[in-house]
């Protein structure tokens, strides 16, 4: 006997973009802690020995968790709408620089003993493909979203803030676009920093960007300190690492461990954001379709209240 399709019903197709939404922000976690085990399991297989950084176990058999985590992770930073245009600018960035700190190694480190390693051309070979697939790809995204948006198919809410964001961050791609067209080297051997602090720089202006939505209300509030009180110490944490990469000559474990402190940083902050929007995502999601639809009703679509919350459950 076969199976035909059914069509769903618009509780079910809501119960969809909110599982889906909800799965992608748990992923997001999911995949901080595999790349945090993949680190913590390598430096326990070495008798203990840790490197002195997370980025250094590129050239370990960690590699693949490495690169793959921020992949995905820079992949659901940009496909993840943010709550506002200036949040979702900043998102994108951060997803971007992901990629970048993903195809760009560092120097190795032989703090625990020779490790597999790739030759300066081969590195370069690696870069000069990965970085052209990326920007190849990031034109053609960029290009269907104009066509798009000139169609109506797409909304966008640009804001004075969000275009103040959007030529902060395109400055820092232009820096770094030219590093790579005309000073390779250069590229190789700076680009992987400034895509790491510049991706954490916009997540911390994402946090205070958070701290500002709040109400003045007591739960509002109580969000506001955190987000606030997460943005100042990971903002520390980001400086903290720059300068000891900058006066420490080659590497120590206070490094590694300020990497992990961001890491947990960001996780705490996802964690909070999704504490925060869990009791209005239902609203929230309601609303958004509306505006995409124009706010008309279709046939046997919810009332305008929406569906209630029993109408999501699994």
């Amino acid at each position: 006997m076969t199976r035909t399709a059914r069509q769903k019903t618009n509780p079910e197709l809501g119960r969809d973009v909110l599982y889906t939404y909800r799965y992608l922000r748990a992923g997001m976690i999911a995949l901080l802690l595999m790349l945090l085990f993949a680190v913590a399991y390598e430096g326990i297989v070495d008798g203990g020995c840790f490197l002195g950084s997370i980025s250094a176990y590129y050239f370990t058999p960690a590699r693949t968790v490495f690169v793959g985590a921020l992949f995905a992770l820079g992949a659901m930073l940009i496909v993840h709408k943010a709550r506002s245009a200036e949040e979702d600018v900043l998102l994108d960035f951060s997803g971007f620089m992901a990629f970048v700190v993903a195809m760009v190694p560092t120097v190795p480190d032989a703090a625990c003993g020779p490790t597999p390693t790739l030759s300066t051309l081969e590195v370069a070979n690696a870069v000069r493909n990965n970085i052209w697939a990326l920007i190849v790809v990031a034109v053609t995204a960029a290009i269907v979203r104009y066509v798009l948006a000139r169609r109506g198919e797409l909304v966008t809410s640009a804001t004075p803030g969000s275009r103040i964001a959007s030529i902060v961050c395109g400055i820092v791609l232009v820096v770094e676009l030219g590093f790579f067209l005309w000073k390779r080297d250069s590229f190789i051997h700076l680009s992987h920093g400034i895509a790491a602090a510049t991706m954490v720089a916009g997540v911390i202006a994402v946090m205070v960007l958070n701290a500002l939505y709040q109400p003045s209300t007591e739960r509002g509030l109580k969000f506001r300190r955190i987000y606030y009180t997460l943005a100042v110490l990971l903002g520390v944490a980001l400086a903290g690492t720059v300068a000891l990469h900058l006066v420490i000559e080659g590497f120590a474990h206070i490094i590694i461990v300020a990497e992990v402190v961001i890491i947990l940083l960001f996780g705490a902050f996802w964690v909070v954001q999704t504490v925060e929007v869990w009791p209005t995502e239902l609203d929230d999601i309601r609303d958004q379709v509306q505006s995409v639809e124009g706010g008309a009703a279709h046939p046997g679509s919810p009332s305008p209240r929406g569906p209630s919350p029993t109408d999501y459950s699994g």
